[in-house]
């Protein structure tokens, strides 16, 4: 490879595998040659290199007008994301793109980003302040290695494309070193600090929150998005062993430009927007959404105590339409406020955080609680895994055994104590106690000879 001025330009050539003849690319500086020329040596190196089309023999066609990072993620997003995000993970697209990566790279041009450039990008976020939500504390916190680690797929996915689409040869993320994201192992509750929460739990809605997150496996937002008219607890059903609901939505508040979007090329998945009740014009939307996985849609058989929290919830319902008249909004859920409105899940979160801290209860997220009830179910179920992954909707069984594989610990000691006393303390001892066991048998024959009937006493016993 090489860089040579032609006049008042500089070209850079190159040989690619099956050609005879070296391929040449012109450009208006040095400074662009440079870095084209490191690129391609680049990628040649890790074996992504892509030469462009040629359009007849000899010439190659040249480069896309430059474009800037900002001006390339809103094609990418118009002619890409809406063709293949739903309306959760494109709205974090979108304030991804809005709140770290415009105002750090947004003026770059794409085809001026190298390794480097990423590497140097990812270390200096670390050191700056994380966005602060409207309606949330600013409490000083940094941009986390896991926010990084987000903002590295979102622009390995619209890099790849910048590639496609001749904006760049390079994709500038690949081969970029992202800054170590330590995972905190999340706290978890034991069969027995859940009996004591459930015991200790009186308060409506966070009782019948806990019951469902226990019982059924379910995500909060799935729990705040529950409908009657997905809830089968007759009679019938109930003595039949065959109480269920179905899990087909979910809560979820979505920022207002990704649902104009969706909507306009016919792929959001929500299904229902709740009136805003703010008293000016919100940036957000709380609706009901479909799950964003096929799996997520899935029928969960009640345990009969589940079925009584839900009708207690029920008959406590009807008392508050018959109070409030029309000033009930019934929006068919069964986890409402007094006046039928939906609870946010800052509302549930902060609320299970006060009932632990008033029963000195060991601190979780309400989401442990899933991997509390899918741990039991595993257990209950002598490890039914195809049985527990259909109340808690994974797509694949081997996330079911990674993600819960905690819940075994205790019993994983226990097989430790068992390896000891069943095993180890046999060694050394072979003979002896070969020894003492054909002595026991020949004692235990002679007796039952002389006294038949303890044979019987003894099957007794067993059982």
């Amino acid at each position: 490879m090489a860089i040579r001025k032609r006049g008042n330009r500089y070209q850079v050539s190159y040989r690619c595998p099956g050609e005879t003849s070296p391929r040449t690319e012109t450009f208006k500086s040095e400074d662009e040659a440079i870095i084209r020329d490191k690129q391609i040596k680049l990628a040649k190196k890790n074996g992504t290199f892509e030469p462009p089309v040629k359009i007849k023999k000899g010439t190659v066609r040249e480069a896309k007008q430059e474009i800037t990072v900002s001006d390339f993620l809103d094609e990418y997003v118009e002619n890409y994301g809406l063709k293949k995000r739903g309306n959760s993970y494109y709205s974090m697209s979108l304030g991804l793109i809005k709140n770290y990566i415009k105002p750090y790279i947004g003026d770059r041009y794409v085809r001026s980003l190298t390794v480097r450039d990423m590497d140097t990008y990812y270390t200096m976020l670390l050191d700056r302040p994380a966005v602060v939500v409207p309606g949330h504390m600013d409490t000083g916190a940094k941009i986390t290695a896991h926010t990084v680690s987000r903002i590295h797929k979102l622009l390995k996915s619209a890099f790849g494309k910048a590639v496609v689409w001749e904006y760049t040869s390079v994709n500038p993320t690949m081969g970029a070193t992202l800054p170590t994201a330590k995972s905190k192992k999340r706290e978890v509750w034991s069969d027995d600090e859940a009996i004591e929460a459930l015991s200790a739990c009186e308060e409506q809605p966070l009782r019948l929150c806990l019951y469902l997150a226990l019982g059924c496996s379910m995500r909060l937002g799935e729990i705040l998005g529950l409908q009657w008219r997905n809830v089968h607890i007759s009679d019938e059903e109930v003595n039949g062993g065959a109480a269920y609901l179905r899990v087909d939505r979910e809560l979820h508040r979505c920022n207002n430009n990704s649902i104009e979007a969706l909507e306009r090329v016919n792929r959001s998945t929500i299904l229902y927007k709740f009136p805003s009740i703010m008293p000016k014009q919100a940036t957000t939307t709380l609706v009901l959404k479909a799950p964003k996985t096929d799996s997520s849609n899935r029928t969960i058989y009640l345990p009969n105590a589940v079925v009584e929290e839900l009708r207690n919830i029920k008959a406590q319902q009807e008392e508050h339409k018959q109070k409030m008249g029309d000033r009930y909004c019934d929006r068919d859920l069964v986890v409402a406020q007094i006046n039928g409105n939906p609870y946010e899940q800052r509302v549930i979160d902060k609320k299970f955080y006060n009932f632990i801290a008033k029963n000195k209860l060991r601190p979780v997220v309400f989401h442990s609680l899933r991997h509390s009830s899918t741990s039991l179910k595993l257990k209950l179920s002598r490890g039914n895994i195809k049985a527990v992954q259909g109340d808690t909707g994974h797509a694949e069984a081997r996330m079911v055994t990674d993600t819960y594989a905690h819940g075994f610990d205790a019993d994983r000691k226990l097989i430790a104590q068992e390896m000891d006393a069943g095993f180890f303390a046999k060694v050394g001892n072979v003979e002896q106690e070969q020894h003492v066991d054909a002595d026991t048998v020949q004692r235990i024959k002679a007796l039952l000879k002389t006294h038949p009937d303890l044979l019987t006493e003894l099957l007794k016993e067993m059982d």
